[in-house]
Parts: structure tokens; C-alpha cells; sequence
């Protein structure tokens, strides 16, 4: 899948929202992915509570988000800039793929929740991209 121009734009605009607020974003979309897909839980075994406001969900959601932002303004080079995190996913914690696309569900949720404009346009250039990304995050499986 490529980007258009448009979409290019908006996902880059969009990676400096992300970056700003990435703590709250974060923890409302991971948390959002525990209470609507509990199976997701399993992976964090340590966590104490599955709430946007505990601090480990902040915490981890904080870095997600980061990261999500960070790929965000490396959209020519996603494969290498996602090698590490695909790496780590797929060969150290060995998270089920499937879990990517529903936390990338969960993001575009937040986001339509959380921005201030969020018209059809943006949504459908954040679906390509979380698509993308989340290809990027499976590639260590194949």
C-alpha cells in the first residue's frame, strides 16, 4: 500500500499531535484494547491494573505512542525504522500478530475521540498507515 501526498500530510501532522500528548493518547487506546479485548491482558503479566490512569498502562501506552509517532515521521523508511520493535514482538515476546490490528483499532477509536478535527480524510489516512505499521510489526512471523 502507498500513501498519497494527502495522506502522507496528514499522518506527518498528525505524528506531532501524537508526540505532544502521547501519555494520555497512549493510555486511553491501551487501555481501551484491555477492556475490549481482555485476551490482550496476557501479555502483561506484571501490570497491576488495566486503567488509563495506573501508571504502567501510562507508562507503556507513553511509549507506544512514541513509537507510533516516531514511525509517523519515517514513513520512507518504516521497514528499518519498525525492524527492532517487529524483532522484539515477534521473536522475544512473541505477542499474537492479530493483537496489532486490534490495538490499531483501538488507536484510530482514541483518536477520533481526542482530536479536535477528525474528518473521514484523516480517518481513513490513519487506517492506512496503522495498517502499514502493523504490517511492519508482523513481519517478524513470516
Amino acid at each position: 500500500m502507498v500513501l498519497s501526498d494527502a495522506n502522507r500530510q496528514v499522518i506527518e501532522s498528525l505524528g506531532r499531535d501524537l508526540a505532544a500528548n502521547a501519555e494520555a493518547l497512549g493510555a486511553d487506546a491501551l487501555a481501551r484494547l484491555f477492556d475490549v479485548h481482555p485476551q490482550t491482558k496476557t501479555y502483561f503479566p506484571k501490570f497491576t491494573g488495566f486503567k488509563s490512569s495506573d501508571q504502567q498502562v501510562k507508562d507503556h501506552g507513553h511509549q507506544v505512542m512514541k513509537a507510533v509517532a516516531k514511525a509517523a515521521q519515517n514513513l520512507d523508511n518504516l521497514p528499518t525504522h519498525m525492524r527492532e520493535l517487529a524483532k522484539k514482538h515477534g521473536k522475544e515476546l512473541l505477542v499474537d500478530p492479530q493483537n496489532f490490528n486490534l490495538f490499531a483499532d483501538c488507536i484510530a477509536v482514541t483518536l477520533a475521540i481526542y482530536l479536535s478535527s477528525f474528518p473521514a480524510a484523516a480517518h481513513c489516512a490513519v487506517d492506512k498507515f496503522l495498517e502499514l505499521l502493523t504490517h511492519e510489526l508482523r513481519s517478524d512471523y513470516r
